[in-house]
């Protein structure tokens, strides 16, 4: 039975809720004239700089995900997706992955659950990043050494989650048997598994390529780079020159943190992430708590612009692009109801 709309829009409360209580905890614990005053002290030279790496990140991300693709498609085409697929995620969060898995198929012919693959594999590196980053960091301060624990599991499970599919690629034909078996015992496995998950392992077989996964890995590792600058560089503008390390910190927190579910654009739980990041170093509240409006301000221009310029590039309008995610969740619900 397809979902009615009802059902689409209210898988956005959790999200929506969390994003308010943020926001409403953030409010009492700052004095909002502060804020305001240090907004106005804002360079926005900073700012500019801050937008044109961010441009530079996005066109590293293409690069890598470019190679995971196998070079399939030209660096132009994996930029414009790459940016549509962000401004997706700020209108309906976790939606942008869905979306360059469906527009990359109107650049070449592949299967939606192979080119989902290698945007899994994209996420997988980035949170792989994320944890070592953290670890690496994390013993330089006295606070949230609680999430030492999740930033290990989620090392761990990333690391298992490679030596499962190099076995399983190396094993395919262990696994096509196995799905053969399963297929005979259950119409559901046979009808919305088997297929896709064949797929996904066959979207992954670029992992075995070692030339594509590594500049994979390295272009992936240049945009960490390049948002830890975009950091450091606003942080600079309004706490002043600090160590290197404080950006690393705070963009590797910031990763999990976004992570969590939240409103569109991440609205609340980016700020109170980045103010959480920086009482570690006690920078005072509303000082953090303008940084972070900043920097999320920086993300949400930079993507609009660029987003913008994509969808004309390639005849797209939002609206087509939300509607085909929207029908794509409810296909996919709709398979998984019979």
């Amino acid at each position: 039975m397809p979902s009615s709309p009802k059902n689409t829009w209210g898988r956005w409360i959790p999200g929506v809720v969390i994003s308010l209580i943020i926001i409403g905890v953030l409010l009492r614990l700052v004095d909002t004239e502060a804020v305001f005053a240090a907004l106005k002290r804002t360079n926005y030279l900073y700012v500019l700089l801050a937008i044109c790496l961010l441009a530079l990140a996005n066109l590293t991300r293409a690069a890598a995900w470019r190679e995971l693709l196998g070079r399939k498609i030209k660096l132009s085409d994996a930029f414009y997706i790459i940016n549509d697929g962000y401004v997706l995620n700020q209108i309906i969060p976790r939606s942008g992955e869905i979306g360059r898995a469906i527009l990359v198929n109107s650049v070449i012919e592949l299967n939606f659950f192979q080119a989902l693959s290698t945007i899994l594999i994209e996420r997988a590196l980035d949170l792989f990043f994320a944890a070592i980053l953290f670890l690496a960091t994390i013993g330089k301060v006295l606070a949230m050494d609680w999430i030492i624990p999740v930033a290990i599991t989620i090392l761990c499970i990333v690391l298992v989650g490679f030596i499962f599919l190099f076995w399983a690629i190396k094993k395919r034909s262990v696994v096509e048997n196995w799905c053969s078996r399963m297929e005979e015992k259950s119409k559901f496995f046979k009808k919305n598994i088997s297929h896709n998950l064949l797929a996904i392992l066959e979207g992954a077989e670029i992992i075995q390529d070692r030339k594509h996964f590594l500049y994979a890995v390295l272009w992936i590792l240049f945009s960490w780079v390049l948002w830890i600058t975009i950091t450091y560089v606003l942080l600079v503008s309004f706490i002043g020159v600090k160590p290197i390390w404080w950006a690393v910190f705070i963009q590797s927190v910031l990763a999990f943190g976004i992570a969590l579910p939240s409103a569109p654009a991440g609205l609340g739980v980016y700020e109170g992430t980045l103010v959480a990041a920086l009482a570690v170093f006690d920078v005072q509240k509303e000082i953090a708590l303008s940084y972070a409006i900043i920097m999320h301000v920086v993300q949400l221009l930079t993507i609009a612009v660029l987003g913008t310029i994509s969808l004309t590039v390639q005849g797209n309008s939002l609206r087509s692009l939300v509607e085909r995610v929207l029908e794509r969740r409810r296909t996919r619900r709709s398979e998984d109801d019979n």
